[in-house]
Formats: C-alpha cells, structure tokens, sequence
C-alpha cells in the first residue's frame, strides 16, 4: 500500500507535468488527455490515502521531493543532463 502512493503520485507529478508541456506547446488534445488522466490518478491517490496509514508514505515522498528541490535550487537550477554532459567534456579537454 505504501509502495501504490509513492507510484500514484510520480504518475500524478508526471502527467502534471505533461500538462503544462502541451499547454506551452498548444496542443489542446494532448492538455485534455493529460488532464483527465492526471485526475483520474489524484483520485485514486486520494481512495488509497483514505485508508489512513499510507499517508506517512505521501509525507515522506514529499520530504524527500522538498530536499531534492532544495538542493537543486542550491545548485544554481542546472538546466538538464545536456548541459552538464557539456560541462563535464570541457572540463576534461582543459585537463589534457
């Protein structure tokens, strides 16, 4: 039950994610697509936190969430794997 809410709300994080992506790029069907199913997925993340317990398991995804921003954050907001794929490169050609 623990393990169903941590991969309930990746699902949610992601599909709100996609969300946003289709409405920046206007792609009305997709936004209604990832819309619906993101709501299906709160709903069935909200049943199973009904039960009571897996509750401290949404807690600790979101701690774990929350530090992971902070030290993103803390990082300067790298922009992606692209980019530090490019960083790390350079660094090793000034090496040589």
């Amino acid at each position: 039950m623990f393990y169903a809410v941590s991969v309930f709300l990746s699902f949610l994080a992601g599909l709100i994610a996609m969300a946003v992506f289709s409405r920046r790029e206007r792609k009305r069907t997709m936004l209604a697509v990832n819309t619906i199913a993101a709501i299906g997925v709160a709903f069935t993340l909200a049943v199973n936190l009904t039960r009571g317990n897996p509750i401290w398991s949404l807690a600790a995804a979101l701690a774990i969430a929350g530090c992971l921003y902070g030290l993103w954050v803390c990082a300067g907001r790298p922009g992606g794997i692209r980019i530090a794929a490019a960083e790390a490169e350079a660094d090793q050609i000034s090496l040589r």
